[in-house]
């Protein structure tokens, strides 16, 4: 009767034990008796799913379909190798701009957080042949995907995914919302503008009156700059970085010069509007980081990451910069030439040729001979078709700066974009002993 009771004991605890053996998970049942879906048992932390930092240690546990199958390690392994070989085909298709792939990717990995990783791809390559695959990837997938595709789309700014926002931006969940808001403002839809007005920036969540700010940039509309301003003053460090994304998303030469005048006033913010200023690429924003290396040429720091932003553009030449007030810019090379207008002290522009020949002006009670110089300029009406003016500027009114590309160089040697080059003036020939004063043949 004790050997009985001995092997039942034994039997029974040789049972039990099946499910205590490290590496087996017993598969999770819902409260309702089901199987959990793939969705919510892949579903990890982390906001982004592109992030193979973040694949939750055990991307694994997604259990057989019947709910009730111990996975292995074989299981676990092939499940892993699958999770990273999508994550680098995302990344892969993503640097040769594959969107062909991307899309395949995003409709039948089967792994969410593949399918997530190429929905945010398609959205950072801009890829507008992969707004369709979103737009299904919204209808038809779960959680995490529909938000990675909605940021996917705000992204891109389509006017054709301007459902998609309206009805995101009613939405329950939180980033989905975020996203929504962001997108509108990238299509530059008028009514889109309206919502952004009366509902984003009246929101009770931070976030969304946030998207709403650099959406609205994106309009470039003249009564919006107040808007930036009132935020730029604001208390609160976040709303300013935003107003400064909004008005670097303006691109105008206003907003530029509210940038520049924010460098001056506002410390905690120099190094976000070098960023923008440096993404905007335009003659705006490369001249007004040169009035920013002519303002502050006595910080070695600003002029470091100014240099370093200059260097990544490829403001490559001869530039220069207004030492005088009301510089005439002329139509052509000569004293007397029709005026386009006249330049302001401190502006910049770029150097494109030098005249000729040398011309002597009068200047200030002395003569003084130089050469003219065609320049290029921001112009100053805002309905010209073109964001910049050239003409000639007598070389003695202006200081120029040449910037070249670095070169190796022994270490402690100031870098080529500090070398100034001030047109040296000279000064006319002695009389002669007839008292001929008349100048040379050349510079008349």
């Amino acid at each position: 009767m004790q050997i009985r009771t001995g092997l039942s004991i034994f039997l029974f605890l040789l049972s039990v034990g099946t499910f205590l053996v490290p590496g087996n998970r017993f598969a999770q049942r819902s409260p309702s008796g089901n199987a959990p879906n793939s969705e919510t048992s892949d579903q990890q932390p982390s906001s982004d799913p592109g992030n193979p930092s973040n694949t939750g240690g055990t991307p694994a546990e997604n259990p057989s379909s019947d709910g009730n199958t111990f996975l292995d390690k074989k299981e676990i392994k092939k499940y892993n190798d699958q999770f990273k070989k999508g994550l680098l085909s995302v990344f892969q298709a993503e640097a040769n701009h594959n969107v062909a792939k991307l899309n395949r990717i995003g409709l039948t990995h089967p792994i969410p957080r593949v399918r997530a990783a190429a929905a945010l791809a398609l959205g950072r390559l801009g890829a507008k042949s992969g707004i369709k695959t979103l737009h299904r990837m919204i209808d038809r997938d779960g959680e995490s995907v529909r938000q990675a595709a909605y940021q996917g789309l705000a992204d891109i700014g389509s006017r054709t995914s301007l459902d998609y926002f309206y009805t995101g931006a009613k939405s329950p969940d939180k980033e989905i919302r975020i996203a929504s808001f962001r997108g509108m403002g990238k299509t530059g839809d008028p009514g889109a503008r309206e919502v952004l007005l009366r509902k984003g920036l009246t929101s009770d969540e931070k976030e969304i009156v946030k998207a709403s700010i650099s959406g609205l940039g994106h309009y470039q509309a003249p009564e919006d700059i107040k808007v930036f301003i009132d935020y730029l003053n604001s208390s609160d460090e976040e709303l300013q970085k935003v107003a400064v994304e909004a008005l670097g998303n303006h691109k105008t030469r206003t907003a530029m010069r509210i940038l520049e005048d924010a460098f001056r006033d506002k410390e905690n913010l120099r190094l976000q509007i070098l960023d923008t200023l440096t993404a905007r690429k335009n003659t705006f924003a490369v001249f007004a980081l040169l009035r920013i290396l002519n303002n502050f040429s006595d910080s070695e720091a600003v002029v470091k990451e100014v240099a370093i932003r200059l260097y990544k553009l490829k403001v490559f030449g001869r530039y220069m910069t207004v030492n005088s007030e009301n510089v005439p810019l002329l139509k052509e090379p000569f004293v007397g030439a029709p005026k386009i207008r006249d330049l302001d002290g401190g502006e910049v522009g770029k150097i494109l040729k030098k005249s000729p020949k040398r011309y002597i002006l009068d200047l200030n009670g002395q003569r003084v001979e130089d050469f003219y110089y065609k320049v290029s300029v921001n112009t100053k009406f805002k309905d010209a078709f073109s964001d910049t003016a050239s003409g000639w500027v007598f070389g003695s009114y202006i200081k120029i700066r040449n910037i070249a590309p670095t070169k190796k160089s022994k270490k402690g040697k100031r870098p080529s974009i500090l070398d100034e080059e001030t047109p040296a003036p000279q000064p006319t020939p002695p009389p002669s002993d007839a008292g001929d004063e008349n100048p040379p043949p050349e510079a008349h």
